[in-house]
């Protein structure tokens, strides 16, 4: 790590800041998606981490068609932030996903991503063939479809005959857990390291060093509190939200109590400081 970092003129205080964050950074592996963020954002790195995974060695990745932290809007105006973005590729647009938590719907995560890069890549008055084809590729901490496999293609078929339907969406799940006799398992075992230095991987095992050693610690550091600092924000507002919730709850409870009492609509509106609709429509359900 580099010495740029400690700065003389600080604190006590803030040089063991700066301390922590090392060791925090020391700890870190690719599977985290901090780290896996600023991995990304090396073309040459992502390139070879799309090679090994898609087993197409003849993929190439530009610099300018790369972006990690993508965020699009659907029609909803509804966002979503992906991990890497990539377009350009074989005429592709590719989405890589980390995953450390089992705690949503990853199939359908995967599909509102396809959809939501779909609806964004597309002008008014293309026609259907020019809709581009769409490749996501999900890396996970554990085996999502508990089939003992390092990594899952899964494609449309036709049910009736089992031939695939080329509707151009690909998804991709690969995981960590499963470890097997092949180069994309000996990769996702990278994945759960802090440091490697692999001659099969030398651009993923460069960027590595980069980020945990070399020029690229500064801007690591960096990363590493601004990641803390969007958790806690995430953190804060689903916090205030489950608050918003629960007063809600409380508050139509507390109607009901009143309307079982015989207190008028609007009295009750009142009391609890909503528009006597609202208070309606509770009562009807």
């Amino acid at each position: 790590m580099s010495n740029k970092i400690q700065n003389k003129g600080k604190s006590k205080k803030n040089r063991k800041t700066d301390e922590e964050v090392i060791q925090i950074i020391r700890n870190l592996r690719l599977i985290d998606d901090v780290l896996f963020e600023k991995f990304m954002e090396d073309a040459a790195a992502c390139e070879e981490l799309l090679q090994v995974i898609l087993e197409n060695s003849r993929l190439k990745v530009k610099p300018e068609t790369l972006v990690a932290q993508k965020s699009l809007r659907n029609l909803a105006k509804r966002s979503v932030r992906l991990d890497a973005y990539i377009e350009g590729v074989e005429d592709k647009v590719y989405n890589i996903e980390i995953q450390r938590s089992d705690n949503c719907n990853h199939v359908k995560r995967v599909r509102y991503n396809a959809s939501t890069i779909t609806i964004n890549k597309s002008e008014p008055g293309d026609e259907f063939e020019d809709v581009q084809d769409v490749i996501v590729i999900y890396i996970s901490e554990f085996d999502m479809f508990g089939a003992g496999k390092t990594v899952y293609h899964v494609e449309n078929v036709i049910r009736e005959t089992g031939n695939p339907v080329n509707d151009g969406f690909m998804s991709v799940y690969v995981n960590t857990e499963v470890a097997e006799d092949s180069l994309i398992s000996e990769l996702m075992q990278c994945f759960l390291k802090t440091d490697f230095e692999d001659d099969k991987f030398p651009n993923i095992s460069r960027r590595m060093k980069e980020l945990k050693h070399g020029e690229e610690d500064e801007k690591m550091c960096k990363s590493v509190e601004e990641y803390a600092e969007r958790k806690a924000k995430e953190a804060a507002k689903v916090a205030a939200k489950e608050a918003e919730k629960k007063a809600m709850a409380e508050k139509k409870k507390t109607v009901e109590k009143l309307n079982d009492m015989g207190m008028d609509i609007s009295l009750i509106a009142s009391a609890v400081d909503m528009d006597e609709e609202t208070i309606k429509q509770w009562l009807e359900k």
